[in-house]
């Protein structure tokens, strides 16, 4: 099914129901990875008189690991990595759940959540919980900006594959996942391209101990050193320079010196300053330095809810804690996902795995039943980077014997980026999605 017809569920007069029975409604606010696997661990599995709503601010989702490639080579921004929250794609016929799209939650209280549109004729809908997962900001375009539309977001893709064929010397900000496969991606394409890699840490990924995870703040697991030496190597031998214990201050830049700070095309080759007193000369600058908590309706309802690094801080059965006395968060709220500070790193594989547990949490507990606090498998501690089309690396972690490199894990995230079993299985609607051979990255 094409993603470009879409239509506003809050227009369709068959999903009003305000004349029907009065129902204890659970929430799910962002219909990403982490809340679309909760809703599908819930929807089967709720007592009668209760109900899911979704709420998704987009018209649209996406997989978002095919960015790297959409952001670089060109044509890819029509491949078909999204599709459409609406009702038929989220639920099957008949269901008692509802999708809410595009709308967005405004203000969160103790049992109510206040909406930008009304729902069945009312602005604020009462809860029984309310599912945090609103995910994390990337800088533009990595991920799409809040309400923009399906064509507006391929757009910008085009817009970045063009700055970046147009470029000789392209500065990579953040050798994260994302950076170090946008490096990959482009020296793939355009293998004459100088690229370099500023990093702050001592290895690509986060090899450092940071410390652990804390009710106060959010710190990602190690990356095994098998796994960014591996990486560093294969980027090394391409000819992309690594500039690693160093970064960019884009703050400190704006409006001083020839480059101003901002990311982008520089309109000519300038001179960046790095922090460690180094310089790089680049004509267009790439920002991947992280993800940024979609926090925002916390932040404005407790700040006391959110660590110190901005994550909004759960307990072991993603229940919202807090600082604050007499929090109206505490209770009825949990939170998954990337908005959250559980202990792994922020993946898609991650957030599926938080989406299935907490809905074995709040079934267990609707049936009265006792729930098991969340452990993070072992199996979200491996990972697999990509290099573009032909290179890449992956670890697996096995009992005893601990991480060993994996080549038969690159080629199967090679073939689709994991779209079939991370993606498009998760949409149970009326109207279905399937992986086809496009999908393959051998172009």
């Amino acid at each position: 099914m094409s993603s470009a017809s879409l239509t506003t569920n809050m227009t369709d007069p068959s999903l009003a129901s305000s004349a029907g029975p009065r129902w204890k409604n659970i929430i799910v606010i962002g219909a990403s990875v982490a809340g679309h696997s909760v809703v599908n661990g819930l929807a089967q599995n709720l007592p009668g008189g209760y109900r899911i709503l979704l709420v998704e601010r987009n018209e649209f989702v996406h997989h978002n690991p095919c960015v790297v490639r959409s952001l670089v080579r060109p044509g890819w921004d029509m491949t078909n990595f999204t599709a459409p929250v609406r009702q038929d794609t989220i639920f099957p016929a008949g269901s008692r759940h509802r999708v809410l799209a595009p709308n967005r939650v405004v203000k969160l209280r103790r049992t109510s959540v206040w909406l930008e549109q009304p729902f069945e004729g009312v602005d604020e809908i009462e809860f029984e919980m309310c599912i945090l997962a609103t995910g994390a900001q990337s800088p533009a375009p990595i991920r799409p900006l809040p309400g923009c539309s399906l064509e507006e977001w391929r757009a910008a893709l085009r817009r970045v594959q063009d700055d970046i064929a147009a470029a000789q010397s392209i500065l990579i900000v953040g050798g994260g996942s994302v950076g170090i496969e946008v490096a990959g991606e482009i020296n793939d394409v355009y293998p004459n391209k100088r690229v370099t890699i500023v990093h702050w840490d001592v290895g690509l990924l986060h090899p450092s101990d940071s410390g652990g995870n804390t009710a106060h703040t959010y710190v990602p697991p190690r990356t095994p050193n098998k796994l960014r030496k591996d990486l560093e190597g294969q980027l090394r031998a391409r000819g992309i320079r690594l500039q690693l214990k160093d970064g960019v201050d884009f703050e400190a830049a704006k409006g001083s010196g020839e480059w101003g700070g901002m990311p982008g095309p520089l309109g000519g080759m300038r001179t960046i300053p790095l922090t460690s007193g180094g310089k790089v000369e680049a004509d267009y600058v790439f920002n991947s330095t992280g993800n940024r908590p979609n926090a925002d309706l916390v932040r404005w309802a407790d700040q006391g809810s959110l660590t110190t690094n901005g994550y909004v801080s759960v307990d072991s059965y993603f229940r919202v804690r807090t600082r604050t006395p007499n929090s109206p968060l505490v209770g009825h709220y949990y939170a998954i996902g990337d908005v959250c500070n559980s202990p792994s790193w922020k993946t898609a594989e991650a957030a599926i795995a938080e989406g299935e547990a907490l809905a074995r949490i709040i079934t267990s507990r609707l049936r009265g039943m006792s729930a098991q606090p969340y452990s993070p498998p072992g199996r979200l501690l491996e990972s697999t980077v990509l290099l573009g089309s032909a290179g890449g690396a992956s670890i697996r972690r096995f009992p005893i014997i601990g991480y060993i490199r994996s080549e038969g894990s690159v080629r199967e995230k090679s073939h689709d980026f994991h779209a079939g079993k991370n993606f498009f299985s998760r949409f149970r609607g009326q109207r279905r999605f399937v992986s086809t051979s496009s999908w393959s990255l051998a172009t």
